[in-house]
């Protein structure tokens, strides 16, 4: 059992661990190179409307290619004294919207063969979901962040350095980053993979079944969201079956997803919990989880409120 969690934590780190050290050491070269300034006209809309700094901006332009080496950028910004810790815990949870939009690549070449246009419906509904919540994080930034008084405009730009130079700085002002993240993450990655195989996510996925029962879906959905807490994949796969059978109707196979997505929640903690912990510190981390968490639940209760009221 522990070996198989060392080796799964090994695979975690080698898959994940390249982009935070390529997300750290790369926002200090835009610092370095003065590149903040440039990409200030893509973000300055979101940034300044919630309160935040423009370089946060950047970290959320650099999601749309790894949210962790955007997460990690906000993480060394923090250390170096730039945002403060509200700004990373908004910034961070403004990040999981191009997450989600990313995350098309991997979903929609399963849905669209498996569900047809209930999968593509699906997929945008979830994407429905980190919309609304992006937007009640801009808000919430708007009135509880202080607008800030130092713009890029104010600030005396240096002429930036060599490529070669700036890259080198980077290095050096990144290692401390670094070595704090993996750090905490190494053993955090390690306890939640032992946890995983002690079956503890899954026996709070158990717990949950029993609530299933009382669920707004119909009867013969309910193994859609039994499977939804072993693999995705395996509720899709049986969702197409019951939709194929004339079983379940397009419609109420989006219901039952989405109504799993609420259930099953606590087991996404297994996905998260090495990600913003690892990168932010247990502290920091465990709020921006409970905060992202929290929100992504409270959206997808009303939309799927809303769904089932029209429907």
């Amino acid at each position: 059992m522990l070996p198989a969690a060392l080796i799964h934590s090994a695979e975690y780190l080698l898959k994940t661990g390249p982009s935070i050290i390529l997300g750290v050491v790369l926002a200090e070269l835009l610092v370095s190179l003065g590149w903040f300034y440039k990409f200030d006209f893509l973000v300055r809309p979101i940034t300044n409307y919630a309160h935040l700094r423009k370089e946060c901006g950047v970290g959320f332009l650099t999601a749309f290619a790894s949210t962790s080496s955007a997460n990690a950028s906000l993480k060394s910004m923090y250390d170096g004294g730039i945002i403060k810790e509200d700004e990373l815990i908004i910034a961070s949870v403004l990040n999981s919207f191009p997450a989600i939009v990313m995350h098309w690549r991997t979903l929609l070449p399963i849905l669209v063969p498996l569900l047809g246009t209930t999968g593509i419906v699906y997929v945008g509904l979830i994407t429905l979901v980190g919309l609304v919540k992006t937007l009640i994080v801009l808000i919430a930034g708007h009135f509880l962040l202080e607008e800030k008084e130092v713009r890029f405009e104010d600030i005396e730009k240096k002429e930036p350095p060599a490529l070669k130079t700036a890259f080198k700085e980077s290095l050096g002002t990144s290692k401390k980053t670094i070595i704090r993240i993996f750090k905490v993450m190494v053993p955090v990655t390690i306890l939640v993979f032992v946890l995983t195989d002690l079956g503890v996510f899954d026996s709070l996925g158990s717990y949950l079944k029993p609530i299933s029962e009382y669920l707004p879906v119909p009867v013969e959905g309910l193994p859609v969201i039994a499977a939804l807490f072993a693999s995705h994949l395996a509720a899709y796969t049986l969702a197409a079956n019951l939709m194929e059978q004339g079983i379940l109707s397009g419609i109420e196979v989006i219901i039952v997803l989405l109504v799993g997505n609420i259930v099953t929640s606590l087991g996404t903690l297994r996905i998260y919990i090495p990600h913003y912990v690892g990168i932010f510190g247990p502290k920091i981390g465990m709020k921006t989880i409970l905060i992202s968490q929290t929100l992504r639940i409270f959206v997808m209760v009303g939309i799927t409120g809303l769904i089932l009221v029209v429907f």
